[in-house]
């Protein structure tokens, strides 16, 4: 196996583990945040790029991104 699709399998089992589910629809990993008694919510997206690098947004539902990262160490 070579190194890069070990990675990819392993950053695959780490975001399931993390509880993020696969969007098929829009090709990437999400799980959602509610704040204030359900009002509120945040998704938390990891997606991965067309250069093959992973990123972290965090946005509204309705896709306002408020922030994003690139992951290169790993998902939290």
């Amino acid at each position: 196996m070579d190194d890069a699709f070990a990675r990819e399998v392993t950053l695959r089992s780490l975001l399931k583990s993390k509880g993020y589910e696969f969007d098929q629809e829009n090709q990437w990993w999400v799980r959602e945040w509610t704040t204030n008694g359900g009002q509120e919510k945040v998704l938390e997206v990891c997606m991965k790029t067309e250069d093959g690098e992973w990123n972290k947004l965090m946005m509204t539902p309705d896709g306002f991104v408020f922030s994003a990262e690139a992951i290169s160490k790993g998902v939290e």
